[in-house]
C-alpha cells in the first residue's frame, strides 16, 4: 500500500491559538479539560502487524528523568527466548548508551527501537518503545515512513503555523513521544480530509480514502506501539492519542457506502477526539507550555 498524502487538498489560512488546531480538521469542540502537564512524499507501509501505547499490561516504570513512564508492556521474565518482543536490556545500560543531554533515552529506529527493559530487584520486564515514531512492535520499525521531509512540513505546522506568536522548543529538544506525535498526527490529518472530501463527495472509491483508511486502522491497532513516555507532559498527550486512535480504528472499520450517517457520526468524534491531541501537541512545543496549559485547560 502506497500512501501519497498531498497537503495542498485543502489550505487553512490564518489560524491562531488553540483555536487554529482545532479547526484544522473543521472541528473547534475542545473535548477534554485535562491540566497536563507537507507530509507529501510520505508513505504508510502495508503491515498487518503494525505498534500501541499499551501492550500487554499497560504499567508504569521510572524513566530516565525520574517520571512515570507510560507506554511499555510488562511481562513476568522468562527462561526461554521464544515468542519475546524487543531486545533485552538493562536501564542503566539504555542510559549510559543513549541518553541525550537532556536525559531522554532515544535509540535509533535502526538499532533495535523496542526494548525488553529490567530493572535491578524487580522480576517485571517492561517491553516499550525508545524510538521518536509509532512502531510495529513486534518488527521494531516506524507504521509509515519516516522522513527528514515528513519532520520539515509536520513540525512547523504544529507550531509556528498554528501560532505564531508563540515560542517554541526546537525538534531538538521535543520528547520522543512529541516526535512521533508530530509525524503520525500530521498525516492523521491528512487522512480525515481527505474523508472529509470523500463524505461531501460521496464517493468512497478513490486510493486516498482507501489508504486513509488503512493508516486509520494500522495505527489502532494494538501492536502499534507508541514511545514511552519520559516526562511528565507525556502523559496527558499519551492518553489524548490512545483516544483519538481508538477512534480512527472504529472509523477504519465501517463502510460509509452502508451506512453514510451512522460513519459521519463517527467521523465528528473522530475529528474532534484528533483535535484535542493536536491542540494539547501544540501547547507542549510551546515554551510557556505551563502558562499556556493553565489559560487552555485551567488549574489541576
Amino acid at each position: 500500500m502506497n500512501m501519497k498524502w498531498n497537503y495542498t487538498i485543502k489550505t487553512f489560512t490564518v489560524m491562531f491559538g488553540l483555536a487554529a488546531i482545532l479547526t484544522a480538521c473543521g472541528g473547534a469542540a475542545k473535548e477534554t479539560s485535562s491540566s497536563p502537564e507537507s507530509a507529501s512524499g510520505t508513505e504508510v507501509v502495508s503491515s498487518e502487524t503494525s505498534s500501541s501505547n499499551a501492550a500487554v499490561t499497560e504499567t508504569a516504570a521510572t524513566g530516565s528523568n525520574g517520571s512515570e513512564q507510560t507506554g511499555s508492556a510488562t511481562e513476568e521474565s522468562s527462561s526461554t527466548d521464544e515468542g519475546k518482543i524487543g531486545k533485552d536490556s538493562t536501564l542503566d545500560e539504555l542510559k549510559q548508551q543513549y541518553a541525550d543531554k537532556l536525559g531522554y533515552i532515544r535509540i535509533p529506529l535502526n538499532d533495535h527501537p523496542v526494548r525488553r527493559v529490567s530493572e535491578e530487584g524487580s522480576k517485571n520486564i517492561n517491553v516499550a518503545n525508545y524510538s521518536d515514531a509509532v512502531v510495529d512492535m513486534n518488527a521494531g520499525v516506524p507504521i509509515h515512513s519516516d522522513s527528514q521531509r515528513l519532520i520539515d512540513d509536520a513540525f512547523p505546522f504544529f507550531t509556528t503555523v498554528q501560532a505564531p506568536d508563540e515560542s517554541y522548543i526546537t525538534w531538538e529538544e521535543a520528547t520522543n513521544l512529541e516526535r512521533a506525535m508530530v509525524k503520525t498526527l500530521f498525516i492523521a490529518r491528512e487522512g480525515l480530509l481527505i474523508t472529509e472530501d470523500a463524505m461531501k463527495n460521496k464517493d468512497y472509491s478513490s486510493t486516498s480514502f482507501q489508504d486513509s483508511k488503512d493508516f486509520f486502522r494500522v495505527t489502532a491497532k494494538f501492536e502499534s506501539m507508541a514511545p514511552v513516555a519520559q516526562h511528565p507532559r507525556d502523559i496527558t498527550l499519551s492518553t489524548l492519542y490512545d483516544k483519538a486512535r481508538t477512534s480512527w480504528g472504529k472509523l477504519a472499520a465501517m463502510d460509509p457506502e452502508q451506512d453514510e450517517a451512522a460513519f459521519a457520526e463517527m467521523y465528528k468524534t473522530t475529528r474532534i477526539d484528533a483535535n484535542n491531541a493536536m491542540g494539547l501537541l501544540n501547547v507542549l512545543l510551546s515554551t510557556n507550555e505551563e502558562e499556556r496549559v493553565e489559560e487552555i485547560y485551567g488549574k489541576e
